[in-house]
């Protein structure tokens, strides 16, 4: 074939558009795409797969999922329009209510689903890899990081923290849409895809806002300098970070959540975010030391204070690495911060000054830092291919056994709070809740021993009095609980429970002028407490005092409509109160809207009783 003259050949030739750096420099296509991720998937198995045996723990389990009326009665409108504990997180809550109405509180599909969450963003984080720069086996490097890093316990292990690998899921998916969008030459940010992922994220955890500070990190590896025009091109990201982070900030406050438990000085508080921070950026080396919780020393120790050279150096690190050009050491840094920077504790919010689990998404910029070093290196001396991969899976097979040993940690509320007071022992809450959880456990001796330590670790709060006030009155001790709940009373007046549980005591005593003005206290602080609407219910029954009791039962059914025992009480209530027709009428209702057989022969031969057959 003969050669076309040089002049038309180089009219031929068009320039090719400017692209961004390629995802990898060799290619997969098909099936073996995916089967670089295959053993992060593997590992996380191993790992997370025991969780399955897992019970629910008494650590928020309870607000989120076993005592959440939303949950239990499977009420959407409450789930969307009310907060737990300060946090505003509708659709893993509303995953629990879909778990509940399948399988009631059995703990292996809770935790079943966790797993599976977990897995998916694994694969999510092995596919962003290999959209940001990484060949294949350096993404799947990236996702076996991600997957067994000890760091990841608390977030998978915990059923409460669905939170985190589901806002996670929407996350990755988000950035993973964006950047394909980005490197096939989409013009702009904004995607309806996007947003809806992103919004998606955001009702699932606050923690989400740094989206588009995360779109400006992958702007940056894709391009380097960034522009002005690059941060207006994400304004509708930013305006719903603001929005939902300024909603979150107020729900948290309102719900006391932000209530400042230390007495720590502002640069006392600056110092907990900095000593947080690098904490982190360690335990992702070196994951020592992992707890549920890390309670707030009395005093701040020097470490924090130190530990703002940390965050200078690495604010300074991240600044130079800019100007210079460092791209790759530059984007995991700051990728890292932006995602946990929101979550360092200098509003003082929890009772802890940090979490594992506030680093599920960081740590995504520091283990793909890590797999592009090691690609970097292996690239430029092949020589070093072998021992480097060796001592990365060595590395990797120690993270995995740290992980698999701190995951049964999370086994039950027994070992989680064991775990904590071995660690903290100073720590009233960690002996506090291996109380509660004995105490369930009917192993009561351990349960008063450990509500002794809780006492005598935080002598200044009547709440471990009130627990084991609880404990004496179950067991039938009136008198000895009567003492526990006057003197958490006298350490803290404003804890509407205890006045409620005192109530409850003189009225066992027959003390019934002390039990209504305790009752009546408790309720002025806490209007809609159930327990002490029922208990002051009981009292005015027991006194004869029947239409004020017929009040408290309608408040009762008000906040608790599904309770058809309250209906049938009422109903009996009302028949002593003279108004026997009003009264069976609301035995019959409850024996036909009751569904368990067992209380609807009960409830019948109540009826029976009251028409006299």
């Amino acid at each position: 074939m003969a050669r076309a003259p040089k002049k038309q050949r180089a009219k031929s030739r068009k320039p090719a558009p400017r692209q961004a750096p390629a995802a990898s420099s060799t290619t997969t296509s098909g099936r073996s795409y995916y089967l670089y991720a295959l053993p992060a998937v593997l590992l996380a198995l191993v790992v997370f797969g025991q969780t399955l045996a897992f019970d629910f723990v008494n650590w928020d389990d309870e607000l989120n999922v076993l005592e959440n009326r939303g949950v239990t009665t499977f009420d959407l409108r409450a789930i969307w329009t009310q907060t737990v504990i300060g946090n505003y997180n509708p659709l893993p809550i509303t995953t629990f209510a879909v778990e509940h109405a399948l399988v009631g509180l059995d703990a292996t599909l809770y935790h079943a689903t966790n797993v599976a969450l977990h897995l998916a963003n694994v694969v999510l984080v092995y596919l962003l890899g290999r959209r940001l720069r990484l060949d294949a086996v350096p993404a799947g490097l990236l996702a076996v990081l991600f997957a067994v890093h000890p760091m990841r316990v608390e977030s998978v292990a915990w059923v409460t923290e669905r939170k985190d690998v589901l806002f996670a899921a929407f996350y990755f998916g988000a950035l993973l849409l964006y950047e394909r969008r980005r490197q096939a030459g989409a013009p702009g940010s904004w995607h309806w895809g996007i947003g809806a992922l992103f919004a998606l994220a955001l009702v699932s955890k606050i923690q989400a806002v740094s989206l588009p500070l995360t779109m400006l990190c992958f702007d940056y590896l894709r391009g380097g300098r960034l522009t002005l025009r690059d941060v207006l091109a994400k304004w509708p990201y930013f305006a719903m970070s603001l929005a939902v982070g300024l909603l979150g900030i107020y729900f948290l406050g309102r719900d006391g959540s932000l209530d400042d438990a230390t007495d720590y000085t502002f640069v006392g508080r600056l110092a907990v975010g900095a000593y947080a921070y690098v904490v982190y950026l360690v335990k992702s080396v070196l994951p020592y030391e992992m707890s549920p919780l890390y309670p707030y020393p009395a005093e701040l120790p020097w470490q924090a204070y130190a530990s703002f050279v940390g965050v200078a150096a690495a604010a300074g690190s991240v600044l130079v690495g800019y100007l210079r050009g460092w791209r790759a050491w530059t984007f995991g840094l700051a990728l890292f911060t932006v995602n946990v920077v929101f979550m360092l504790q200098v509003l003082g919010a929890g009772q802890g000054y940090l979490a594992d689990r506030f680093t599920y998404v960081g740590y995504l910029g520091l283990f793909w830092l890590v797999a592009y070093g090691v690609q970097a290196l292996t690239r430029a001396r092949p020589g070093l291919a072998v021992p480097v991969r060796v001592g990365v899976g060595v590395y990797v097979l120690v993270l995995a056994v740290v992980a698999f040993r701190q995951t049964k940690i999370w086994t039950d509320g027994g070992t989680l709070w064991t775990h904590v007071a071995a660690l903290y022992p100073e720590a009233g809450t960690a002996h506090g809740n291996l109380g509660q959880f004995l105490r369930k456990q009917e192993r009561i001796d351990e349960a008063l021993a450990a509500y002794a330590r809780a006492i005598a670790a935080d002598p200044t709060s009547g709440t471990y009095l009130n627990s084991r006030g609880k404990l004496l009155f179950d067991r039938g001790d009136a008198q000895g609980a009567l003492a526990d709940y006057s003197l958490g009373l006298e350490r803290s007046p404003e804890l509407a429970e205890l006045h409620i549980n005192r109530g409850a005591a003189y009225a066992q005593l027959g003390q019934y002028n002390d039990a209504e003005r305790d009752l009546k206290a408790g309720l002025a602080l806490e209007p809609d407490n159930f327990n002490g609407l029922l208990n002051l219910s009981l009292l005015l029954y027991t006194t004869q005092r029947y239409d004020e009791a017929l009040a408290l039962y309608d408040q009762m059914l008000d906040l608790r409509p599904e309770r058809l025992d309250l209906l049938q009480e009422r109903g009996s209530l009302k028949v002593s109160a003279g108004r026997r027709e009003e009264g069976i009428a609301d035995v019959r209702e409850a024996i036909r809207r009751e569904a368990d057989v067992g209380k609807r022969a009960r409830y019948q031969g109540v009826l029976d009783q009251l028409e006299g057959r």
